[in-house]
């Protein structure tokens, strides 16, 4: 079903490459942000959608500025910037985060955060599918949308695995001492689970006992958050400098070209399926 050979063209390779390692970067900041939002700050879901809007409206305008400046520019550079703005972002929100950090800093990061998805993925998508023929564009269509889902998904198994392990320790030093076991045990599944046991505790009267607990999560939620951004921002500089190093600025011919491959004939992996025409001395079609 998908010839190997399709990843001889760096164009195909590292663009494929580039969109997965955009989308690890997506995933993990959904799975952060909206526990964040709801947990942190107390929003309701509905609320956390809306507070992600920027990151919604500045991919689509990233999408857009992103497609014309590669065809200026070259897709090398736009999206090698576009990943570097997203490492940015992830910098920036963990050298900032806090239980009260306001939302225009964090709007502001998410506009940032939104341009660079939207300046990587839209011309590293228009390179995988230019890269294959117009036989093979289900092909290339498919691999794109597989790159996505395993962005995505390694995106939420490692940074939600590096932040669910960070939490744990960091809680298990934070709770006051000889707090019982099995509450400790429910405090450690997530962060929710801890505000919980802390409202709880509250409700029977044991008020300090009940701060010190949504204390002591809170600090190790924003200790894990800040790791995991460290660490999602990491991938998407190692993202840029791989797109920087392979990914071709332009497709190898940019103009009109005339077929020399015939309707009943598939082209062939990393054989060229048209020739320059000369029109006129200095003219080519």
């Amino acid at each position: 079903m998908l010839d190997v050979r399709l990843f001889r063209n760096m164009r195909f390779t590292a663009a494929s490459g580039s969109v997965t390692v955009a989308f690890f970067s997506l995933f993990g900041f959904i799975f952060l942000m909206t526990q964040y939002f709801q947990f942190i700050r107390s929003y309701s879901a509905l609320s956390t959608g809306v507070h992600l809007l920027p990151v919604a409206s500045s991919v689509a305008v990233g999408s857009v500025l992103g497609t014309r400046l590669a065809v200026r520019l070259g897709t090398k550079l736009v999206v090698a910037v576009g990943l570097l703005a997203v490492a940015g972002f992830y910098a920036w929100v963990a050298a900032v985060i806090s239980a009260t950090t306001g939302y225009s800093t964090i709007a502001a990061q998410m506009v940032l955060y939104g341009l660079g998805m939207g300046f990587t993925s839209a011309p590293a998508t228009e390179s995988i599918m230019g890269a294959v023929s117009r036989h093979k564009a289900g092909v290339g269509s498919a691999v794109n949308d597989a790159t996505r889902l395993l962005g995505g998904t390694l995106g939420v198994a490692v940074i939600g695995s590096i932040y669910a392990s960070l939490y744990g320790s960091r809680l298990a030093s934070g709770l006051p001492r000889g707090f019982p076991g099995r509450l400790s045990a429910i405090a450690h599944q997530s962060v929710g689970a801890a505000f919980a046991v802390s409202s709880r505790l509250s409700q029977f009267g044991q008020g300090a006992l009940a701060g010190s607990v949504h204390h002591a999560a809170t600090q190790a939620f924003l200790h894990g958050i800040a790791v995991g951004c460290l660490v999602a921002g990491g991938v998407a500089a190692a993202g840029a400098v791989m797109a920087a190093v392979f990914l071709p600025a332009q497709p190898p011919v940019a103009s009109t070209v005339v077929s020399r491959v015939g309707p009943d004939r598939e082209e062939q992996p990393g054989v060229p399926s048209y020739v320059p025409v000369e029109l006129a001395p200095g003219v080519v079609r």
